[in-house]
């Protein structure tokens, strides 16, 4: 029996995924015959092929190439595994447009509704105004805290005294956004609708601080953001008694260790150091759209930015195998000032945090 055989190719740069569709004749020859082509040889343009592709077999819209042959087919082909991988994507940009295009790109293929971005707070949403209290200041200082308990330059001698040190600076200081018109493009996706979570290695002690920036520099989360089950919004975010509950497993459990305690409320997800991706299956999984065959609520694509490569490949790593698009942006627009830190003599924040610490055991410390 003589079928018509609907072959469509999508290039992805690297590879190439093919995928079969066999059609009936006569439903074939009445879609030719209605665009007024041959039914022997029809070659659609790539945008109306990619344009097809996305929404009749749910491929982003990059350059496909369709042809329509005739060929001979038995009559009662094989059955082809058509199935869909999911978007993997993973780059670095010094442009948040990069990221709002990717949004856009999700948007067009599922609805707003049903893409989450997710980005980090320190160095990819706001900066520190002076190097002291930073991200890289604390990296720095954390280091040193595991390299030696006695080094000179410790400003406390453990990680909970640089902790409490960290949220003093935190309540002292302002910051900025690293990139003109940052808040803009963020607050335009969530006037359109688009679920956003800010997820922040910060503790829930840092909350107060976290959220008077973000509304000092004009971000506003709250409008369009994830609701959970969790009402009072500070939770235990996994447990080894109850391992299925929360979006894991026993065995990412047993490799997690014990948890702290998260906070989550305005859109703002304190998880206090802990695997970002895992955080996020926890959170998604108390969605209060979550269900046992829907542990990622409604949503069908993932947008998550970070400064930091070890966040962006846990991120990976926690939704590997999930059939849900992921693409994930190493923000490095504050790459320069972060090098520019990590260079120096650090003889500046020595002598930044001596004048503050002096001024507070003489001036605040009866």
């Amino acid at each position: 029996m003589k079928i018509l055989s609907l072959t469509m190719v999508q290039f992805d740069g690297g590879g190439h995924t093919w995928i079969d569709f066999d059609l009936y004749n006569i439903v074939l020859i009445r879609l030719a015959k209605s665009f007024l082509f041959s039914p022997e040889a029809i070659c659609m343009s790539h945008p109306f092929a990619a344009l097809l592709a996305s929404v009749c077999f749910g491929i982003s819209a990059t350059p496909v190439l369709a042809q329509l042959q005739i060929s001979e087919t038995p009559a009662n082909p094989p059955f082809a595994d058509a199935t869909i991988q999911p978007v993997r994507r993973q780059e670095t940009t010094t442009e948040f447009a990069t990221v709002v295009d990717q949004v856009n790109e999700f948007t067009k293929k599922y609805g707003a509704e049903n893409v989450l971005l997710v980005l980090d707070l320190d160095n990819t949403l706001l900066a520190m105004n002076q190097d002291l209290g930073s991200d890289q200041w604390f990296t720095w200082q954390e280091a040193l805290q595991n390299s030696d308990k006695n080094h000179p330059e410790l400003v406390a001698p453990d990680f909970e005294g640089l902790l409490e040190i960290q949220g003093m600076l935190f309540a002292l200081s302002t910051m900025h956004p690293p990139e003109p018109g940052l808040p803009e493009m963020v607050g335009d996706l969530v006037i359109r609708k688009t679920t956003t979570v800010v997820l922040t290695s910060r503790g829930k002690e840092f909350r107060d601080a976290a959220e008077r920036e973000l509304k000092r520099n004009n971000y506003n989360i709250p409008e369009s953001t994830l609701e959970i089950h969790e009402e009072r919004g500070v939770f235990t975010p996994y447990s080894a008694e109850h391992p299925n509950k929360h979006g894991l497993n026993a065995e990412i459990i047993a490799d997690l260790g014990s948890p702290r305690r998260v906070t989550y409320s305005d859109g703002i997800y304190m998880t206090a150091g802990q695997h970002k991706g895992y955080m996020l299956k926890t959170l998604l999984a108390r969605s209060t759209k979550a269900f046992v065959d829907k542990p990622f609520a409604n949503f069908k694509a993932i947008v998550f930015v970070d400064d930091h490569l070890k966040h962006i490949d846990r991120m990976q790593d926690a939704f590997a195998g999930d059939s849900i698009d992921l693409a994930t942006f190493r923000y490095s627009r504050e790459d320069r000032n972060v090098d520019k830190f990590n260079k120096s003599t650090k003889n500046h924040v020595i002598r930044d945090w001596e004048l503050l610490n002096s001024f507070i055991k003489t001036a605040l410390v009866k």
